[in-house]
């Protein structure tokens, strides 16, 4: 029983880790290539687009959703100033 008590705790926290990991993928390159920058401000993903060969395909992903993110917000802002969006490369 005690065995069996132990096997579920351990993939509960392995499955709640995975989760995790999922929802910060950039943690460990941030760790990795990024040291001493602290997060927030913009610095750190700045860093980790300085590094973008270097990334894990899973924080290549969350950094390029970041980036069509923050293009579709100035885009919105020129909209709502009354300024035509820029082309479209």
């Amino acid at each position: 029983m005690k065995r069996l008590m132990m096997l579920v705790a351990a993939s509960t926290l392995g499955l709640a880790a995975t989760a995790y990991a999922q929802d910060k993928p950039c943690m460990a390159d941030a760790a990795r290539l990024c040291q001493g920058i602290e997060p927030g401000g913009g610095a750190q993903m700045q860093c980790l687009k300085s590094h973008k060969e270097e990334l894990s395909p899973g924080c290549k992903k969350k950094v390029m959703q970041m980036k069509i993110k923050n293009m579709e917000n100035k885009e919105l802002q020129q909209q709502e100033q009354g300024n035509p969006p820029p082309p479209t490369p």
